[in-house]
């Protein structure tokens, strides 16, 4: 991470632990700021990020790649990338913050299973990192409408705080991300639509992970050609369908080494390797350790 880029942590922006939540609303030409605003300072942070463009025009760097945006963009910025307004004189923004931490995400998990959550929320920020790729998201005036007053609503919730506003706030939140994913899934841009059907096979894939499963089955999942399958994914993951099968297993494996009481052979078949022998070379090759002494050492 370059040295310039200012870390934004949660705690400055999230009032308490338990409830990761901040929205704020940002106007330059009023001047309208609070004490943490990084909007056109380089900063990367440890919670995520939606930015709502309402109106006006203006310059947005998302690691390094300039974007001139105007009322109607939107933007999921994940922990890790390094984001500023180069240009934000003349425009209206509402930041919504949200950390993904599992131990307190507002998120529903019913949410985080749409088709089109794991394109945009996961798959598209790790592709355009890698890629240069320039997709955003727009959304038209009825749209942007439609948004702009649940976003308003949440703002008054934030401020005022009433009883209740928690759950109003988180399920104003899942509103937004589920409008937002369907929107991305109606994409006809041909990166959107194979993020899409990645994200599908990504959520098969976790669900999943313990039956066989065959890279032409996937292939056939996401409506590609086996290559073509092979080199979008990796383009978009980063890795081969089968080493990120693999991931998902042997980090499952992980968890009940840690948490339950099954013997390694239980564990191998739950996990989706089968012989107790294949699983223990392959734990061992991971993590440079025996099921049986990482149970031993990080027992919990």
């Amino acid at each position: 991470m370059d040295n310039k880029a200012v870390k934004a942590l949660g705690l400055h922006y999230f009032e308490e632990e338990s409830f990761p939540f901040n929205i704020c609303r940002i106007e330059r030409d009023e001047d309208i700021t609070h004490e943490f605003d990084l909007t056109e300072i380089e900063h990367y942070h440890d919670f995520n990020e939606l930015v709502f463009i309402l109106k006006g025009q203006g310059v947005q760097v998302i690691e390094q790649n300039e974007y001139l945006v105007s009322a109607g963009d939107v933007f999921v910025l994940q922990g890790n990338q390094r984001h500023f307004f180069k240009d934000a004189s003349g425009i209206e923004i509402v930041n919504v913050m949200f950390s993904p931490n599992k131990k307190f995400n507002i998120i529903s998990p019913t949410i985080q299973k749409l088709e089109g959550y794991n394109a945009l929320f996961i798959l598209e920020s790790q592709y355009r990192a890698q890629h240069h790729f320039k997709n955003k998201l727009h959304l038209d005036r009825s749209e942007l409408a439609k948004m702009e007053f649940i976003l308003n609503s949440m703002i008054m919730e934030y401020q005022h705080k009433l009883e209740g506003f928690k759950t109003l706030l988180s399920n104003k939140l899942d509103e937004l991300i589920v409008l937002l994913s369907r929107h991305y899934s109606s994409l006809e841009a041909t990166e959107a639509r194979s993020l899409v059907r990645i994200g599908k096979v990504i959520d098969f894939l976790e669900n999943n992970f313990a039956d066989k499963i065959y890279t032409d089955q996937l292939a056939e999942m996401a409506f590609m050609s086996p290559r073509n399958f092979q080199r979008i994914f990796r383009k978009a993951v980063g890795e081969t369908p089968t080493n990120y099968i693999m991931q998902i297993r042997l980090q499952k494996a992980r968890k009940l080494l840690r948490n339950t009481e099954s013997a390694i052979a239980e564990i191998a078949i739950d996990t989706g390797f089968g012989d107790s022998n294949y699983f223990i070379k392959c734990f061992k090759k991971e993590f440079s350790i025996t099921p049986v002494k990482f149970r031993m050492r990080y027992r919990s």
